[in-house]
């Protein structure tokens, strides 16, 4: 009971506080410097997307490369395997 009552009495204690408005100039220097400080230059988002481009075009060589490597090497692998005069039979 008594530890009910310091909870309530704790509780009752901020009854009476206002809560705290920022004056108008602050407010407005904060948006300033938010609006200041995200700004991206238009230089800084063409080498952004000129750096993505050149690795897409790099992983599309990549890939072209490699898929061109499997095919001549799946074939000399066939190639091997099979006999050359294709008789199946001797």
């Amino acid at each position: 009971m008594e530890k009910n009552n310091w909870i309530t009495t704790i509780l009752n204690s901020t009854n009476g506080i206002k809560s705290v408005e920022p004056s108008d100039d602050l407010f407005s220097r904060i948006q300033q410097r938010i609006q200041k400080e995200n700004k991206v230059s238009s230089k800084t988002v063409w080498l952004v997307a000129a750096s993505i481009a050149v690795l897409v075009l790099l992983n599309f060589t990549v890939l072209i490369s490699k898929t061109k490597e499997r095919k001549t090497s799946s074939t000399a692998y066939f190639e091997n395997i099979f006999n050359k005069s294709n008789q199946l039979y001797k």
